[in-house]
Parts: structure tokens; sequence; C-alpha cells
């Protein structure tokens, strides 16, 4: 069978260089999700420390909305340029951000730390695509999708519990400062060996699409809603006006981003992207609350709060497995509405946690589940919305596919902390009403499982 990838537009690296390009990949993806997985254990320990618990969904969430601004340029920026500057900038805005949450004095500075470390983490994951779609032969690329893909388990697994670790036993500040420290580790070496790959043609100017502007808008819109779920105290009529701006921006231009059709559900790629970035969403708008409510509610430690993470991480893994064996049409079709299904049923356990006669054990039970629900249905959207398009429109579905996911994330975070402020009155049962929004969202999906084919009419 034929390779559907082009050849790379400049003549393969040695194989040596090759397998350099993929430890130092691997290793840098690694950290990346070693941070998102180490912070999303730590902030609810981070923000007490700090006395800025109202500030919790905005230092959660505001790394997304920066990084949907950044991921639209690094595209052009790497076409125009080449991919290695991008990288540059990338390791070098993440690496201030870390460190600036790093020595936050307060959790002010550690919102714009996280702002920043979003704009960087933006322009990494890019330019590490293009080199392997410029340098690496095509029969092996497969060989390093499959490596980035992998190098998200380990830090799911060891991440919140060396976060824990951290916040518990040393300082929470290494969460933050860890990864700088070995960026400067490895930057001189890599730095030396980048100039090993040919850029293949002059640097051009970069044009920066409409896509950009775009994605550049809606990423202010996010920022003002995650901005109104920090409000303390009543709102006011300039909160009610920036929330209603905020989602007038978000909306509009999020519409802008995505294949047409897209909020409507309509038949075939726009329905199974409307279904992805929702259910990736969903899930990060449970996520924030989990640990968060096993603190306050439970009295858990942040190593025991990790342990979330981790159970959603291994059924996530085994349900992807899964899906990924079975062939029978009938089977595969099946599968949408069956990870919706469980996925929502985890997510409704782990409301009973709010109430703290309760054991916060049925957390771990349910997230297991939603990991499984999430972890079945995820990856067979992205071999579906494939499978739809030809292969010259890969890339165009591809990115779609990872704008959805950004924007579901960024937006539905943001809906969940201003929902839980607003309901901050209620006491436990502010966990509880957020979750549950998220839960009532995932059912409205089973109507959308029905329109992932293209084959009816509207």
């Amino acid at each position: 069978m034929k390779s559907p990838l082009k050849t790379p537009k400049n003549k393969p690296v040695s194989r040596s260089l090759e397998s350099w390009l993929m430890v130092v990949s691997v290793l840098f993806i690694s950290l990346i999700a070693f941070e998102t997985m180490a912070v999303a254990t730590a902030m609810p320990y981070i923000v007490d420390i700090l006395d800025g618990k109202n500030l919790y969904a905005l230092a959660v969430g505001i790394t997304l909305a920066m990084q949907l601004m950044t991921s639209a340029l690094a595209g052009p920026w790497a076409d125009a340029r080449g991919p290695k500057p991008v990288f540059y900038a990338g390791v070098i805005l993440s690496s201030v951000g870390l460190s600036i949450a790093a020595l936050a004095p307060n959790i002010e500075w550690v919102v714009v730390g996280r702002a920043i470390q979003g704009l960087g983490s933006g322009l990494l994951i890019v330019p590490l695509y293009v080199l392997v779609g410029q340098h690496v032969h095509p029969d092996r690329q497969p060989r390093f999708f499959a490596a980035f893909a992998t190098a998200w388990v380990l830090p799911s697994l060891v991440g919140p519990f060396i976060a824990g670790v951290f916040v518990e036993h040393s300082s929470w500040r290494l969460v933050f400062g860890m990864a700088p420290i070995i960026f400067a580790l490895i930057m001189p070496l890599a730095i030396v060996q980048f100039r090993k790959f040919n850029n293949g043609r002059p640097a051009q100017p970069v044009r920066v699409g409409k896509i950009f502007w775009y994605a550049l808008v809606a990423g202010v819109g996010i920022v003002l809603l995650q901005m109104v779920s920090a409000h303390e105290g009543a709102y006011t009529p300039s909160t009610y006006l920036t929330l209603g701006i905020g989602l007038a921006l978000a909306m509009v231009f999020a519409k802008l981003l995505l294949p047409t059709g897209t909020f409507r559900a309509a038949r075939g790629v726009p329905a199974t992207v409307l279904l992805r970035g929702t259910t990736n969403g969903a899930l990060a708008g449970v996520e924030m609350f989990l640990p968060l409510m096993l603190k306050e509610l439970h009295g858990w430690s942040a190593t025991q709060a990790g342990l979330v993470m981790t159970v959603s991480s291994i059924s996530w893994a085994i349900a992807s497995n899964v899906q990924g064996r079975i062939s029978d049409p009938r089977l595969r079709d099946a599968i949408p509405v069956t990870g919706v299904v469980v996925f929502s049923f985890g997510a409704a356990l782990t409301m009973f946690a709010a109430w703290p006669s309760i054991t916060g054990v049925v957390v771990l039970v349910g997230w297991f589940f939603a990991g499984l629900g999430a972890g079945y249905v995820y990856p067979a959207l992205s071999v579906h919305a494939l499978g739809l398009m030809p292969p010259e429109r890969h890339g165009e579905v591809s990115s779609a596919l990872q704008i959805a996911d950004t924007l579901g994330a960024s937006v539905l975070i943001a809906v969940g902390g201003i929902v839980f402020a607003l309901t901050g009155f209620l006491g436990h049962l502010s966990f509880a009403i957020p979750i549950g929004l998220m839960v009532t969202i995932m059912v409205s999906l089973i109507f959308v499982t029905t329109r992932l084919h293209p084959d009816e009419e509207e």
C-alpha cells in the first residue's frame, strides 16, 4: 500500500540525526505533558497557599486561551521562516512564563506567568510536526507521530504524583520551575543539532491569514470570560457587560475558525468536530473541579488528589487501545454514542462527592469511567473525520480538530468557573452545579452522535 504522505520538501536527514530529532521531540512533548498534569493537580493547593481561590479557573484556563492565539500563528510563521525560529520562540516564552509563575509572590503573578506560558505552548508542537514532515522519510513518519502520542502516557501516570510530592514535601514552585531548568540544559545542544536541518528555501515574509485574526479575537473573548470567572462579590453592570462582550467575541469568531455548520451540528465533518471539541471541553470542565473538591470537602492531600488524573489516564489508555482494535464498521459506528454515555455516567458519579458525607473515592470510580468513555470516543473521532475527507484535505481537518479541542476546553473551563463563582453561596453544592452542567452538555451530544455521517440530507 502506497503511503498517503507526501515526500518531504527537503532531503531526508541521516538516520542518526533522525533518531536525535525523535528523542528531543519526545522529551519536549513529555515536559509539556508533565507540566499540564502537574499543574492540574497542584493548582488547588497553590491558590490556597497564595489566598487566591477566586482566580482558580482563570489560572487553570488562561493558558489554553493564549495558546489558541499563537497556535494559529505557528503554521504561517513556520512556512515563511522555517520551523526553527518558531520552536525557539516557543521555548523562550514557555520558559519565561513558567519562571514567572515559579517566582510569583501572589496568585496574580501566577496568572501572568501562565498566560505567557500559553503563548509559548502554542508555538512548540507545530514546528516539531513541520520538521518531521520536511526531513523524515514518509515511511518512518508514522513512527514519529506514534511516539509523540506515547510521550503523554508516562507524564500522565507520574506527573500528578510528582506534583503532589512537590506540594507536600518541598515547594509548589517546583511544579513550574523544573521545566525551565531542563529547557536551559538541553537547548544549547538542541540549537547545535537544529543547525543541521536545512530550511530548504530563503526566508519569506510572514503572511498571517484570516484564521490568525479570528483566533486572536476569539482568544480575547475567552480571556474576558475567564476574567469574569475571577470576579468576587455581586456582579455589577460592568461585569455583565464584560461577560456579554467576551461571550459574543468567543462565539462569533470561534464559528469562523471551525468548519461551516459546526455549531448546528451539520452532518459529517462539522458534527464530528463539534462532538470532539465539546467532549474535550467537558472533560476539562469537570476535571478542573475534582482535585479542588477533594481538597476542600474531603481533606485529601495533593498526592491523593493526583490519583484523579492517574486513574483517568489509565482508563483512557485502555479504551483507546480497545477502540483501535475494532474494525467492524457497525461496531465502529457505535463507538461515539457508547463513549458519550460512559463518559456522562462517570462524570455524573463524581457529583456525589460534592456531599461531604459521601466518600471522595466515588470521584476516582467516576473519573475512571469518564476516562474510559473519553478515551473510547476521542481517537475514534480523529479517524472518522479523516476518513470523511480526501488526503489532500487532511491538514485542514486536523487543524479544525485541534482548534475545536482548544476552544472547547478554554470556553467550558471559563463557563464552569463563572457558574462556580455565581453559586458560591450554596457551599458544597457549588461543586455539583458546574459538574452537572458539563454532564448535561455531554448528554445533549447523544443527538450529535447521530449526525456524524454525511449520508442523509439536512
